[in-house]
């Protein structure tokens, strides 16, 4: 009877034992489920607050960095170039400002200029005219007087032209003898100032055309005292020579080269 009921205690007690794993078992899968429910409950709950937010893989941003720097870049050098063009127009307005100045500065230079000219060109003038009669002083009182002029000569060598010029800055003009009375004064005078055998310039040319005889105020020469001799008779030159000189030794007339230095004869309204 007793091991009858003690093989039932044990059979009751593994059964119970059986029971109680199981019920383990079964608690701790419970248990289990309700943590992994109660963690996602969780993990939602905190999500949807907006406490902690979710882990997530960054993407890659190498490519909008290098866009922001290029980006930073060109603001930067826009930037700059708007200083400078600031700096540019300040420069400017500057300049204007400087050249307009200098313009000023350059006018009222300008409007002396043109002033000192005028006192130049009147003294300039004055001078001429001083000249002019110091020369008919000169040549009045310094040369002879023949008729209603006075003739001086000159011993420079001249041509011509600058013989004919330098009379003309004397206020005078080459000497012009128009009949045999002048002529043969004019002669005396020559002769006496030259002593010898000297060509002296007249105002007497054909330059203009070949045979027509002018004088320097381009009226016509109606006397002539061209040499006469069988073996040089006067004019012989033709179109190479075309200047009248005169022979201080007998007073007659050469015809020779306008280039020829040589000296002259001024003559002066008394």
């Amino acid at each position: 009877m007793i091991p009858t009921v003690i093989l039932a205690a044990v059979v009751g007690f593994s059964a119970l034992s059986s029971c109680d794993s199981a019920d383990i078992t079964t608690r701790s899968a419970t248990t289990t489920a309700d943590l992994s429910q109660v963690r996602e409950f969780n993990e939602e709950t905190v999500r949807g607050r907006g406490d902690t937010p979710d882990i997530i893989e960054p993407e890659p941003t190498t490519a909008v960095s290098e866009m922001e720097s290029t980006y930073n870049y060109i603001l930067s050098r826009l930037a700059a170039m708007d200083q400078a063009i600031h700096r540019l127009n300040v420069g400017h307005y500057t300049l204007d400002i400087k050249v307009t100045q200098l313009l000023e500065r350059v006018s009222r230079l300008d409007n002396r200029l043109g002033d000192t000219e005028d006192a130049i060109q009147q003294v300039s003038s004055y001078c001429k005219d001083n000249r002019k009669e110091i020369g008919r002083l000169e040549g009045c009182q310094k040369g002879r007087k023949i008729g209603y002029k006075c003739v001086l000569a000159y011993r420079v060598y001249e041509t011509y032209a600058d013989a004919s010029q330098k009379c003309q800055e004397r206020g005078g003009r080459m000497a012009m003898p128009r009949d045999r009375k002048e002529q043969e004064a004019l002669a005396e005078y020559v002769k006496s100032v030259f002593h010898g055998n000297w060509p002296v310039w007249l105002g007497i040319n054909d330059q203009r055309s070949e045979g027509l005889y002018l004088f320097e105020d381009t009226t016509r020469v109606t006397y002539f005292q061209w040499r006469k001799h069988f073996l040089s008779s006067q004019p012989d030159g033709g179109k190479r020579e075309n200047c009248v000189s005169m022979s201080s030794d007998d007073g007659d007339w050469w015809d020779t080269y306008c280039e020829r230095r040589m000296y002259y004869l001024c003559e002066f309204d008394v």
